[in-house]
This record gives structure tokens, sequence and C-alpha cells, in this order.
């Protein structure tokens, strides 16, 4: 009978996975690469989904209601969104040194 992994060691694997990810997309970056605005988006978009990850596995937000799990999530992504936000800005020359 093959033995199953609990939810924990898979989250912990999910986690490991996805920072592995990051790491190569962020190392790729530093070779000259950039990536500039979808560079920052993706690493962001890696970082709202281990977020969400340790959120729900965790911190036991699978657990609570739906409008907990919302509320914590919303957070997550309003805060990425604003610092993709002020990355896109200063890749436009918005806001920065002139």
């Amino acid at each position: 009978m093959p033995k199953t992994i609990d939810r924990l060691t898979r989250s912990w694997l999910v986690l490991m996975g996805l920072t592995a990810v990051t790491l190569l997309f962020a190392r790729h970056g530093d070779a000259g690469g950039g990536g500039g605005v979808a560079g920052a988006a993706l690493l962001l978009a890696l970082a709202v989904a281990k977020g969400r990850e340790i959120l729900l596995h965790y911190l036991e937000l699978d657990q609570a209601g739906p409008g907990w799990r919302l509320l914590m999530t919303g957070w997550l992504v309003l805060l990425c969104g604003a610092i993709l936000l002020v990355t896109s800005a200063g890749a436009l020359g918005w806001i920065g040194k002139h």
C-alpha cells in the first residue's frame, strides 16, 4: 500500500518548488536579462501563490470561513499590486529621479 504524503508536507513541497522557480528567475535577471515590469509581475505572482499557500495550510485559513480567506487573500493581492504599481511607475519614469 503506497504511503500518502500529508497535507503539510505537500504544502512544503509546493513552497519549495515556488521558491526554486523564484530563485531561478531572479538569478536569470541578475545575468542581464532584466525582466522589467513583466519580471516583477511574475515574481509578485509567485509571492502571492506562496503567501496563499502559507495562509491556507500553515495558518489553517482553509478551516476558516470564506470571508476570512477572501479578506486575507485580498490583502495579499492588494499589497503585491501596490508594489507592482510603484515598480511600473518607476519604470515608466513617473516617479524617481528626473
